[in-house]
This record gives C-alpha cells, sequence and structure tokens, in this order.
C-alpha cells in the first residue's frame, strides 16, 4: 500500500504526462453530494484526511489541504508525516484557493480536475483566473488508485406512503404548479436527496444516507 507521500509523487508523474501543473481533488460525487460513496472518495484516497469536507491541491513542487474549522484538529492530526500542508479556511493569513492560484498563476498554468465532481461555480471561477488554463476531463487520481472500489448500486425502494405524506404524483403536481408560477418550463435536479425525496424511493448508495446513484 502507498504512502501518502508516494501517491503524491505518482499523482505528479500523470500531472508531468498530460502537461499539468496544478491538480484539484474536490470532495464530491457526481451530484455535489458532501457525503459520498467509496467510489468517489478521491481527495480520502490521495491525503489519507477522512472528513467530509475538503479539497486538495497538489502543484509539482507542493501540496495542500483546505478544510473548515470542523476538522482542523482532526486534519492536523491525518496529515503529520505528509507533505501536505493544511491550510485553515476562514483563518487570518490563509489564502483561499482562488487566491493560492493567483499567487501561482504568475505565468501561463494548466489547472486539471475531474469535472464530473467540480462544481460548476468552482470550475469558473478558475477558470476566470488570468493566465491559467483549464483541462477538465482528467481523472488522474483513478488513475493510480489500485482496487478503487466500484461504484455503488445496490437496490432502490418505494418509501411507504406512511412516511412520505404525499404521493409521488401529489408532489410531481406541487413542483410542476410552482414551476408555472415561477414561469419555468424545466427543472433538473441534481441532489441526490432532491430526487430521493420527489420520487419517494430510497437507497443505500451512501453510507449514513439513504440515497441511490
Amino acid at each position: 500500500m502507498m504512502t501518502v507521500n508516494e501517491k503524491i509523487k505518482a499523482l505528479r508523474d500523470r500531472m508531468s504526462r498530460h502537461n499539468i501543473d496544478i491538480y484539484i481533488v474536490p470532495t464530491c460525487d457526481f451530484h455535489g453530494s458532501e457525503y459520498v460513496g467509496d467510489y468517489f472518495k478521491t481527495r480520502e484516497f490521495i491525503s489519507g484526511f477522512t472528513g467530509s469536507a475538503g479539497t486538495v491541491v497538489v502543484t509539482l513542487k507542493e501540496a495542500a489541504l483546505w478544510t473548515d474549522g470542523r476538522y482542523f484538529l482532526q486534519a492536523e492530526s491525518q496529515l503529520k508525516n505528509t507533505e501536505i500542508k493544511l491550510m485553515k479556511s476562514g483563518q487570518c493569513n490563509v489564502p483561499t484557493i482562488r487566491e493560492y492560484l493567483q499567487k501561482n498563476a504568475t505565468e501561463s498554468l494548466v489547472v486539471g480536475f475531474d469535472g464530473r465532481m467540480m462544481t460548476a461555480t468552482m470550475a469558473e471561477e478558475i477558470e476566470s483566473i488570468k493566465n491559467i488554463s483549464v483541462i477538465s476531463d482528467v481523472d488522474l487520481v483513478g488513475e493510480i488508485w489500485e482496487n478503487r472500489p466500484l461504484m455503488c448500486c445496490k437496490p432502490v425502494w418505494n418509501l411507504s406512503l406512511e412516511y412520505c405524506g404525499k404521493t409521488r404524483a401529489h408532489k410531481l403536481g406541487d413542483i410542476r404548479e410552482e414551476m408555472k408560477n415561477k414561469e419555468v418550463d424545466v427543472l433538473v435536479l441534481t441532489s441526490l436527496e432532491e430526487t430521493a425525496w420527489t420520487l419517494n424511493l430510497r437507497g443505500d448508495d451512501v453510507e449514513c444516507t439513504p440515497v441511490f446513484l
């Protein structure tokens, strides 16, 4: 089993092959969830940090993890003896990821990430930084993750009306009525929780969260 530092080195090797200067590993799945299934725990794999929120940024020379105040102590412990520097989000003199990228972008840089697991807001923010171009179709962590867990696909079940309060037809009717009031033609639901609630369906694809992928 590779150590965290060995994983970072392997990631940098892949970055060099793809001509990527900085690679970003967020905590997310294809639906923007904070709590994710094992297949999507790329940030945990690359850093060893197991908190539910955090983003790793790896350059060819250094690596850093941003997380919030809930996880400062945990991150300090789990990042010990690794090259990853803890960035305590919201603390004085700690740059945001955008500020960190801006500081490094004194000349043209290529930033890479798996666009399937990056929010549109963050992707657009990165693309807006001067001197930065983006490659968003590379899962470099997946390339080095041996024996990666399979994407979960367990059975989905109907939740009893006793617990739902309304049928899915009733909920869809309410949603369409609100869409009509707002003059909206199409509503796209991407959240796993919203989808499960609307359809009165539940699953077991994410630990401790009754949703399905």
